[in-house]
């Protein structure tokens, strides 16, 4: 019979087995193979950075939208593959997401005061159905390069040029808008004109001669009158054909001829000073003054400067061949002259000895390009700042052979269109580097509009009102529009008219 502490010692053996197998895996192991804690929580862990990083990658990669980009009429949306243009637009009170032709024709149609935010959607978020796709809109061949604010407000150069075309039966005229960076084109040595250089043209309408000075005056020769046009231009030469339109671009000079003097010519002058043999009506005389060489013209009873170009028609005139000075001028000094007031200072004409430059001659070489320049126009009265060139190619490289106009990549100039004095009337108009003109009102070339004539002070207030809402769309509210006279506009091909109203047509597919 088992004693007390025998029954004692099995009682607390059987108690640690029994808390033995609560707290380890095997009776027959050591402590160390108790569970810990550590391994259960790690792998957990590990499992729930996995699933946040897979998580986060998904939201990386989940196409999403800038917030905003479907609020109507307030951006242009761009997609991501196809790069088309979007506006989305509420008609009806219902939004609809409308491709459109371009950028001119989606900041039209937009409610923006300046620059429009573009923004990047994704493809699937378009086609998502979640904004219905509307029809096409916008102003087909509208810009979709737009200048920027201060450069369509920027000071440009405009030339407008022409050359025989082909044969030499034809005339290819060009337009030519420059930005800073390119003015240099039309400034190069050779080409520009100065001192008493000329080009010598006919138009092709009505056979009418001129020659053109360095400043851009149009001066008419008598055709007929072939001594006149021999002393202007040389003998042989032929004048180089233009349009009126480009006359029309220069400034009016008065029409040239040999002046009359007073008097007879040879007799005797009587003029005061030391002037000897000299002293006889129609004496072409040279002297020193000031540190540059002065001609004068012996008249009855006085002595009167004449330009040096005056001065060569007076000595190339048949009415004077009995003076006897065969074209060639006395040199006399300058305490010899008694000066009075000038003589034929009345008339607009050059003032220094002519040459002229231009070929009329269709061969390779030849210098038959002539170009006017616009350098400045007062915005006060008009008046414009020309210069002109000769050279045996356009100032800059045309597009195609079929281009008529070069506009500065990247650049373009708000402008008003306007005729006379008036600057601040007339048509606005924006030329991009398309090379084409658009207008910013309706029928922007039509003599109504120019003058006002048949329009009442309502339609006019509209038609204004019109072009500065396009205006300010475009992003140009606060650009100052250049005055660009008429004949200089026209200059350049005309596309479509930019408004509200075009830019939100539908289009066919």
């Amino acid at each position: 019979m088992a004693s007390r502490r025998d029954q004692l010692n099995a009682y607390t053996f059987a108690k640690r087995r029994m808390l033995a197998s609560f707290v380890q895996s095997s009776p027959d192991t050591s402590d160390e193979g108790a569970p810990r804690p550590l391994r259960a929580v790690l792998p957990g862990a590990i499992v729930g950075v996995v699933v946040l990083a897979a998580f986060g990658a998904w939201g990386m990669f989940k196409p999403t939208a800038p917030q905003g980009w479907d609020t109507p009429a307030t951006k242009v949306i761009i997609a991501s593959k196809s790069t088309t243009r979007y506006v989305v637009l509420k008609t009806k009170g219902k939004a609809e997401l409308h491709p459109v032709l371009n950028m001119a024709s989606a900041k039209l149609v937009l409610n923006g005061q300046s620059d429009v935010d573009v923004v990047t959607v994704d493809e699937s978020i378009l086609d998502n159905g979640t904004i219905p796709h509307g029809v096409t809109i916008g102003i087909p061949y509208a810009p979709d390069r737009l200048p920027s604010a201060s450069e369509a407000g920027a000071d440009h150069t405009w030339a407008v040029c022409e050359r025989p075309s082909g044969s030499g039966s034809s005339i290819q005229k060009a337009a030519f808008v420059l930005a800073e960076r390119d003015r240099k084109k039309t400034e190069k040595p050779g080409q520009k004109l100065h001192g008493g250089e000329l080009l010598y043209v006919t138009t092709v309408s009505d056979g009418k001669q001129y020659v053109v000075d360095a400043h851009g005056t149009a001066y008419p020769v008598d055709a007929s009158d072939s001594h006149l046009v021999e002393t202007l231009v040389g003998s042989d030469r032929k004048p180089q054909q233009v349009t009126s339109q480009w006359i029309d671009t220069l400034h009016p000079g008065d029409p040239i001829r040999f002046p009359r003097i007073e008097g007879v010519p040879n007799a005797a002058a009587n003029a005061p000073g030391e002037l000897g043999d000299a002293n006889r009506v129609g004496m072409v005389l040279r002297a020193p003054v000031n540190g540059h060489e002065q001609y004068f013209v012996v008249l009855p009873g006085r002595v009167a400067p004449v330009s040096d170009f005056v001065a060569q028609l007076l000595l190339a005139d048949t009415n004077l061949v009995k003076v006897g000075q065969a074209g060639h001028f006395r040199e006399v000094s300058a305490g010899a002259i008694s000066r009075d007031k000038p003589f034929a200072s009345q008339y607009n004409w050059p003032t220094q000895e002519p040459t002229a430059v231009n070929d009329a001659s269709t061969a390779t070489g030849s210098r038959n390009t002539v170009c006017n320049v616009l350098h400045h126009v007062d915005p006060r009265n008009g008046d414009t700042t020309l210069t002109t060139w000769a050279g045996k190619d356009f100032p800059a490289e045309l597009a195609t052979d079929s281009s008529s106009a070069y506009v500065t990549p990247g650049s373009g100039q708000l402008y008003r269109q306007f005729q006379g004095r008036e600057t601040g009337v007339g048509p606005v108009f924006l030329v991009t580097d398309t090379g084409l003109r658009y207008a910013l009102q309706s029928n922007a070339d039509s003599a109504s509009e120019n003058e006002g004539i048949g329009m009442t002070a309502k339609q006019r207030r509209q038609m204004q009102t019109e072009a500065k809402l396009a205006q300010t769309r475009l992003g140009y509210a606060d650009v100052r529009t250049t005055p660009v006279p008429a004949p200089w506009s026209k200059f350049l091909p005309t596309g479509p008219r930019l408004s509200t109203a075009g830019a939100s047509q539908p289009q066919g597919s």
